[in-house]
């Protein structure tokens, strides 16, 4: 029996070094799964007069692949993104790992301080690299994936919610919501209150005044709740810094949230854990890059939307309310006179009854509902009521949307494209 067993191995091993493109997946019966060498380069991205140091790992492959851009947690640096980076190239995905301006404890090579870093300094450093990564030679622009740990995914919900429309995902890992309280950000009556050095975890690490500051002043609830993509929320049940309570409250609050409890999982995954976290995400990002961005590309071709001389790109929902929307253009563009109502809507009447499947809903600028059945409702600001959701306006900020909607009646027409 022995001898079998190392004759098997011995034609893995053989097979592997003749097949380089090709591993033996004995967790997957056997499966013959893509193993991609790949190489690794540094790459600057300026941030105003900030340099930001990274490293992107590079399948080599022909053609552009997708890319996942991974946010360090705070006091970490590019480093603790290289395992993920290795595994994901490995699958035959480019990933960028690189440094915040601040936020490390030793080793960073991005120009900034900690005392000049806050969680708003950090998302601005993601968006840089969100958007220099677009011109990348070996990226595939239209599949951009977000992964974040701890405060670093803290900074991908703010980037990720704030540019719906630019990335295919958005993938948590023990997100630190629970910063506010651990920094003592709300004990300050006033911001004059707050001090210039700012001493957190037992003078760990000192930032300055800004980090207070900025951390006040964003609602990570309310950027939770306004992302409409398909998020992957991972917490170790064994994490000793951010309590898994504070990601099972967001699995409530992020409308479409896959979550897993990483079993003796601790603030970061290693060994096992590391192994369970990327049995979640490569199947992620294989649905949300091959599968469901060609779903969603479908529906916003079929149906779209203007207001008043506006047109505007809204992700549709998959529900029978909007397929009989659709079915109801296929005759002919369908317009609405739509008016104004409480200071925070306009509403229209379709002309008939859709189907329905009501549920209790706040929602946010940008929102489209069906009401009652036969009444279409778009926000410009926030209401909590039973409706059905239609879809979300996604290429229209809130400030956008009341200069559309908050001065008088206007016009709006669906069609079929």
């Amino acid at each position: 029996m022995k001898k079998s067993s190392l004759s098997i191995a011995v034609l893995v091993m053989i097979l592997c070094l003749l097949l380089p493109g090709m591993a033996v997946n004995q967790a997957n019966g056997g499966e013959a799964i893509p193993v991609y060498t790949y190489i690794t380069q540094e790459i600057w991205v300026q941030n105003g007069d900030f340099s930001i140091y990274g490293i992107a790992y590079v399948p080599e492959t022909e053609g552009k692949v997708p890319l996942v851009i991974f946010s360090h947690e705070l006091g970490n640096d590019h480093t603790s993104g290289e395992r993920y980076a290795q595994r994901l190239a490995a699958a035959g995905y480019a990933a960028y790992v690189f440094d915040f301006c601040g936020g490390t404890v030793g080793g960073n090579k991005s120009s900034g301080s900690n005392k000049g870093m806050s969680i708003l300094t950090e998302a601005s450093d993601l968006e840089a690299v969100l958007e220099a990564a677009k011109s990348w030679d070996f990226v595939d622009d239209g599949r951009i994936v977000l992964l974040g740990g701890s405060m670093g995914g803290l900074v991908t919900t703010v980037v990720g919610s704030g540019h719906q429309e630019e990335i295919a995902g958005m993938i948590l890992m023990y997100p630190a919501l629970s910063a506010k309280a651990d920094s003592g950000a709300e004990r300050y009556a006033t911001e004059d209150e707050i001090p210039e050095d700012v001493s957190l975890f037992g003078g760990w690490i000192h930032v300055g005044k800004n980090y207070i500051t900025d951390l006040r002043k964003t609602d990570f609830d309310q950027l939770l709740s306004s992302y409409r993509g398909h998020v992957l929320l991972l917490h170790g049940d064994h994490d000793g810094t951010v309590p898994i309570s504070w990601s099972e409250n967001a699995k409530e609050i992020i409308p479409d949230c896959e979550f897993h409890v990483i079993k003796n999982g601790g603030h970061e995954f290693f060994g096992q854990p590391f192994e369970d976290a990327m049995s979640y995400i490569l199947p992620y990002l294989d649905t949300q890059l091959n599968h469901e961005k060609a779903e969603s590309a479908e529906n916003e071709m079929l149906l779209r939307m203007q207001i008043g001389d506006t047109e505007v790109t809204v992700d549709w929902e998959a529900n029978e309310s909007v397929e009989a929307l659709k079915t109801l253009c296929q005759n002919g563009p369908l317009t609405i006179q739509m008016s104004m109502y409480g200071g925070f809507e306009q509403v229209g009447p379709i002309g008939q009854s859709l189907p329905r499947n009501d549920c209790q809903t706040t929602t946010q600028a940008g929102d489209i509902v069906l009401y009652s059945g036969s009444q279409i409702v778009v926000f410009y600001g926030s209401n909590a009521w039973s409706y059905t959701r239609l879809g979300h306006i996604r290429d229209k900020s809130a400030q956008e949307m009341a200069e559309l909607l908050s001065n008088g009646d206007v016009l709006m027409t669906i069609w079929c494209d």
